[in-house]
């Protein structure tokens, strides 16, 4: 089955996002190309540039499904057809503003931080000024650094390389996100062939899914680098190399800490290789010495010191309405608080720890259970109940847990449960650039609409065109046999 009109309708949706995206996403300050009179005056009218972005969102789903009936067909494309397509979908995202998230800004003034001497775990990007801080949101002006040295250090090189140019430091970013994305393209397929998940099928849902192009390649999130660095240290201790394994996962978790649970999970995996009914508690105290002398060199080498665990609290300044724990916690709280004065913030954190403790307790779990699930498999359930159950939850952070069930997750129903919550999440997150309201959701209404309709239209008239065309061809089933009818007297 051909891929190439599929992989060009996804081209153009890409290409439209991006559009819709200089119109409805996150504008940085002071660049001339965005303080064209002509943005300004369409980027007033979010009904319109949100209906555009959607338009481009839907194509690019819809491509994306109908490659993935092709691939579970078992007639469908070839790795390295799929790795083409994404490059296709990736493309028009390069050069563009972030869309849904403006957390670039916040990399680029924290490893302008570091660059300058400035210690990112005590202060935040107010203390820097110029260019790069402008485009900070407020709420994370005076906020620490929640991210390990690791991704400091790469956030000054890019900053460093792009002489704090802000366009320029937004396409460094998006360079280093693609070269975690690079990594997860060659290392899924793999851990999925180990995991008995056919390559193809772990390639089209963890790499070319669209929340991967939108947010780790379009808003250069981080977690395509901890996510990368993370799979081919699972795929490294599957292939008997663990000792490798674990200083890579550590350097993810040193990028960000929810890599971190993935040390859990390579235990058993090294277990497999040692002998003798203290296996586990060897490979668990091998496990604990590496990633501990890993972090020693690397906070050693960087000289930042390990003040980015205490800020590991940052993102919770910010209410995010899809976390359970935080809605429940400001229901009760509200409750509570008029009831008896009790301070909202008390109710909200209990909450907070009642998720800790289950996504502490379900994972402990997962990993007695780990050689019978599979530990791949079970990192990625245990990923997702941490997401879930936490205090701060963004589309991007499904991802976590997205990866290793697209690599190792052999039920169908758990399969189809992933691609089907990436359309939610994707249709769910308005661009950046716009206020949530009436304008903007019916924008997203009209847009997503409209390529709906195109849709079924165009496969109603691709239906008719093949019954006319049946219709009029000849029937050949046979040549004719002679008929001989006896005359009647």
């Amino acid at each position: 089955m051909s891929i190439h009109r599929d992989r060009s309708l996804g081209a153009v949706g890409s290409t439209v996002i991006a559009g819709g995206g200089l119109l409805a996403g996150v504008t940085p300050l002071g660049e001339v190309a965005i303080d064209l009179p002509l943005l300004h005056d369409l980027r007033a009218l979010p009904a319109l540039s949100v209906s555009v972005l959607y338009a481009g969102l839907a194509m690019l789903l819809l491509a994306w499904w109908r490659v993935g009936v092709s691939v579970r067909a078992g007639d469908g494309p070839s790795g390295r057809e799929l790795a083409t397509t994404a490059a296709w979908w990736a493309a028009p995202f390069a050069l563009i503003t972030p869309i849904f998230s403006g957390d670039v800004h916040s990399y680029l003034a924290q490893g302008a931080m570091t660059t300058a001497g400035l210690d990112a775990y005590q202060v935040g990007p107010s203390a820097l000024g110029g260019p790069l801080t402008v485009n900070v949101p407020e709420i994370w002006q005076h906020t620490p650094a929640p991210y390990g040295p690791v991704f400091l250090q790469l956030a000054a090189a890019v900053t460093a390389l792009t002489d704090g140019g802000v366009w320029a430091g937004i396409v460094g970013m998006r360079v280093l996100a693609l070269l975690g994305v690079g990594l997860l393209a060659w290392s899924v397929p793999r851990l999925a062939g180990l995991c008995g998940v056919a390559p193809a099928a772990a390639l089209w849902l963890g790499v070319l899914n669209p929340l991967v192009l939108l947010h780790l390649v379009g808003d250069a999130h981080n977690e395509a680098v901890m996510l990368g660095l993370m799979c081919v240290g699972l795929l490294l201790a599957l292939r008997r190399r663990p000792t490798l394994g674990v200083v890579l996962i550590t350097l993810a978790a040193l990028v960000k800490a929810p890599a971190a649970v993935a040390l859990a999970f390579v235990i058993p995996i090294w277990a497999r290789h040692l002998a003798g009914r203290r296996g586990p508690l060897r490979a668990a105290l091998r496990t604990v010495v590496v990633a501990a002398v890993t972090s020693l060199v690397v906070t050693a080498a960087t000289r930042t010191g390990f003040g980015w665990v205490r800020a590991l609290d940052t993102p919770t300044h910010a209410h995010t309405w899809m976390s359970i724990t935080t809605d429940l916690g400001w229901a009760a709280g509200n409750l509570l608080h008029r009831l008896n004065g009790l301070a909202i913030e008390h109710t909200v954190r209990a909450f907070w720890l009642a998720g800790l403790v289950l996504a502490v307790g379900v994972n402990l779990v997962l990993w007695r259970r780990a050689a019978r699930i599979g530990p791949v498999a079970a990192l990625g359930l245990g990923l997702a109940v941490v997401v879930l159950a936490g205090p701060v939850v963004h589309p991007w952070y499904l991802l976590w847990a997205l990866v290793p069930l697209a690599a190792a997750a052999r039920g169908a129903g758990t399969r189809r449960a992933v691609a089907v919550g990436s359309i939610v999440l994707v249709l769910l997150v308005l661009p950046g650039g716009v206020q949530p309201g009436l304008p903007a959701a019916l924008g997203a209404v009209l847009g997503s609409s409209a390529v709906l309709v195109a849709t079924l239209a165009a496969r109603r008239r691709s239906r008719q065109r093949t019954w006319t065309r049946l219709a009029d061809e000849p029937f050949q089933a046979g040549e004719p046999t002679a008929v001989h009818v006896r005359p009647t007297v």
